[in-house]
Parts: structure tokens; sequence; C-alpha cells
């Protein structure tokens, strides 16, 4: 018994230190819970892609829901640059949506659509040398207003593929 009042100072700071790393993980745990599982957060997928029957050349676009909540989406659109386009239209045209209908990306699922050569050049800006690609984003924003947006670099490529074919061929026009 006496070793034990001799260290009991000693004992008391071992079990502090074991409590106080017993609380940080199990807070690093919660919170590393709480951001893979809880927090609403879409991710954004785009690539460049031919359509196997026409063998055209078409822009895949994906947007994914990695929360166990739906997110209910009030509008859909790429930025190109400041400049947004809605694509919302033309995503409930393809999908045979009426205009009430609202877009919702069920739990741990996603939404896909495709955009054509022309869907895509349209989505061009007139700048002071001609049409401009600047750094396209993928958006969506939720029912509540909150914005979500990420890079889609394959589809940029296309994009400024067919822009260099466009200024191709009106220049072989001209000549």
């Amino acid at each position: 018994m006496e070793w034990l009042n001799k260290g009991v100072g000693l004992i008391v700071v071992i079990s502090s230190i074991v409590i106080v790393l017993l609380i940080a993980t199990v807070l690093a745990m919660l919170l590393i819970l709480h951001n893979k599982i809880a927090v609403q957060r879409l991710n954004f997928l785009g690539f460049y892609a031919v359509d196997a029957e026409t063998h055209k050349r078409c822009a895949e676009c994906t947007i994914g829901n990695r929360s166990l909540n739906e997110v209910a989406l009030n509008e859909i659109g790429i930025k190109n640059g400041k400049v947004s386009f809605n694509l919302t239209d033309i995503y409930r045209q393809k999908n045979n949506l009426t205009s009430e209908t609202r877009v919702v990306i069920e739990q741990r699922s996603s939404l896909r659509f495709s955009l054509t050569e022309k869907e895509l050049l349209g989505l061009l800006v007139d700048g002071k040398k001609g049409k401009e690609l600047k750094t396209l984003r993928l958006y969506a924003v939720d029912l509540t207003g909150n914005l979500y947006r990420g890079k889609i670099k394959p589809v940029h490529r296309l994009l400024s593929e067919l822009l260099a074919a466009e200024k191709a061929a009106a220049k072989a026009a001209k000549d």
C-alpha cells in the first residue's frame, strides 16, 4: 500500500494523459464521420465522351451526392469564367420531365446528362477576340440556395478542340 501512496502523482499523470488521448481520438473519429457522411457534398465529374452509335463527340456530366440526405436542386449549369449557363431545362427535356418537376439527387446516388457539340458551343462567351473559353465549372444550386461547384477539365479540353475547329473552318471559309 505504501507504493501506492508514493506513486499516486505518477498514476494521476498517466491516467490523465490516457483520458485526454481517448477524448481526442473520439472527437477526431466523430469529426471524420461527420465530414464523410452527414455533410451534404456534391461531386462533379465531366468526361470527354464519344457517342457509340453516331461517333460524335459529347460531354458527359455527372453530379454525385455523397451524403445520406437527398438533395433537391433548383438549378444545374456550367460557368464559363464568370458567365453562368443554366442547363436545368436541357436536363429536364432530355429526361422527359415537366418544368414543374423538381430535380432530386437521392442519397448516395448521382444524376447524369450529356451535352452535344452544338450545346457545348453555346457555352462560349463573346469576348474582345471573338468567342472565348475560360475556366469551366459545373455547378448546382439546391433549394436552400447553397452553391456547389467543381471543375470539369475534360469538358474544357473538348470545348477548346471544338473552338479550334470552328476557328479553322471560319478561316478556311474566308480564304
